[in-house]
């Protein structure tokens, strides 16, 4: 329900991912000034944590406003207190080519909020943006309605349409702001701006909740092997090219399925991954993750650098440019010169196009919130956990910079022309390495990697290990 709260009472989150340029401060200043507050907050009534709306409440401050509209929630989780947040920030701002158009009966001379009869909301076209109805309603459904949307005085929706398709269809009545005549065309210009950007910076990360990403490889359901656990990479590149007399690693293994089952095979083939888990059980592995880099290690002493590097699905989990970095020069830094290094990841249209999936009873659908350089962040086990995801010439820029010049782009397995934006599920990377990167850098990027940091704040110490041996080589 909407409530009137005194502005000094309430409490900023620290986590806010909603960044506001001096203009974009500016132009909410002006919106606020000229059109009132049209959109409440959203606030936790037991701690009068702001869930939504910082940038405005800060306004409003500035602006000298001593009461602010709010919608108080109850009994919101901490990581569902985030999400509000982040759909919030989309909802409140929305207004695209692509909304649906709605209208609702209002009286006559009817200005300020308004609740509308669910009788009286008519879609009269779906238009897209599914994902995010799917996601509203999760919300509401959980802790009832956050959010109002903005009409016209004929009764238009213009803002936060979204919102109120999933209103409708839930069979609720809609809160709405009714704009005095003549204020649309002000109120379109404001909230079509941009109000800030998704920016995860300042947000703690640690590197082990990224572990929560690995999938479950080679398993069966109901006796029958699942094509869904198997790995692109794997099946379409690396097997058909390995042979038993290589020495193959394989760097950020997950859950280490096909490596184990290689081995069993008779490859040649180690495997490690920092975040290796017990089986049924979210408890870190730690005397079986050393015992994996002894095994690197004593291949490195033994026979030098790898023949073959496979790194299946990491680059799309891990949580900063600077994690990427290491680990392409990680895994360039452990294959011999003229090796070949196998690499794969997420796309970004891929996971834009999931984003907005057709239908809004699809559940698979999971609105994205971006940052600039393609990182997403969401809450999940009272920690933060990060995605990133690459276009085409990301997935060039990268192999060329940090490994080689000479590779080879696939979907599915196949081929596609490196000036193709990849629109796949997955991607698959083959390249030769060339070791273009400097001895210094080799060497701080497995120290990095073999030094992550490991809950209650230890690290690993695995870089004393590898550190002597490769300097030998």
């Amino acid at each position: 329900m909407m409530e009137y709260i005194d502005i000094e009472s309430l409490n900023p989150a620290d986590y806010n991912p909603r960044l506001l340029t001096s203009e974009a401060q500016e132009n909410l200043k002006k919106s606020i000034t000229e059109l009132g507050i049209i959109k409440p907050i959203i606030i936790r009534r037991s701690d009068k944590r702001i869930m939504a709306g910082h940038q405005r409440t800060k306004t409003m401050k500035l602006l000298g406003y001593t009461h602010v509209p709010a919608f108080v929630l109850d009994g919101v989780n901490s990581t569902d207190e985030v999400r509000f947040n982040q759909l919030h920030n989309y909802a409140e701002c929305e207004v695209s080519e692509i909304q649906p158009d709605i209208r609702v009966s209002v009286p006559e001379g009817t200005e300020g909020f308004f609740m509308v009869p669910n009788k009286d909301v008519t879609i009269i076209t779906k238009g897209g943006n599914n994902s995010r109805v799917v996601d509203l309603t999760k919300m509401i459904l959980r802790y009832g309605q956050f959010a109002n949307a903005v009409c016209d005085h004929e009764g238009k929706v213009i803002i936060s349409t979204v919102y109120a398709k999933a209103v409708k269809h839930m069979g609720m009545d809609l809160l709405v702001y009714v704009l005095p005549e003549g204020k649309e065309e002000l109120a379109l210009k404001y909230f079509s701006k941009e109000y800030g950007v998704f920016e995860y910076s300042h947000l703690e990360r640690k590197t082990y909740i990224q572990s929560f990403a690995q999938k479950a490889r080679l398993r069966e359901k109901n006796g029958v092997p699942s094509s869904r656990s198997h790995s692109t990479l794997y099946e379409r590149l690396v097997l058909p090219f390995i042979t038993k007399d290589m020495r193959v690693l394989d760097f950020g293994a997950g859950q280490k399925d096909y490596a184990t089952r290689l081995k069993k095979e008779g490859y040649r083939i180690d495997a490690i991954e920092f975040f290796h888990r017990k089986d049924g059980a979210d408890v870190i592995d730690e005397k079986e993750i050393r015992q994996d880099c002894a095994e690197v290690c004593r291949t490195l002493s033994e026979y030098g650098l790898y023949d073959v590097v496979v790194c299946d699905s990491v680059l799309n989990s891990v949580n900063s440019l600077d994690d990427e970095r290491n680990v392409l020069l990680s895994i360039s830094a452990l294959c011999k010169p003229g090796g070949m290094i196998f690499w794969s990841g997420i796309p970004l249209l891929f996971a834009q196009k999931a984003s907005e999936r057709k239908e809004t009873h699809d559940y698979r659908s999971k609105a994205l919130f971006l940052d600039s350089n393609n990182f997403t962040a969401n809450f999940r086990f009272g920690e933060w956990y990060f995605q990133h995801y690459h276009s085409t010439a990301d997935v060039c820029r990268l192999t060329e910079e940090f490994i080689g010049s000479d590779f080879r782009i696939y979907e599915k397995g196949l081929e596609v022309e490196k000036s193709r934006e990849l629109r796949g599920s997955s991607f698959q990377v083959s390249v030769l390495n060339e070791r273009n990167a400097s001895h210094q850098e080799y060497m701080e990027a497995l120290k990095y990697e073999f030094s992550l940091p490991l809950p209650n704040n230890r690290r690993w110490n695995l870089d004393k290990k590898i550190l002597p041996v490769f300097e030998k080589l």
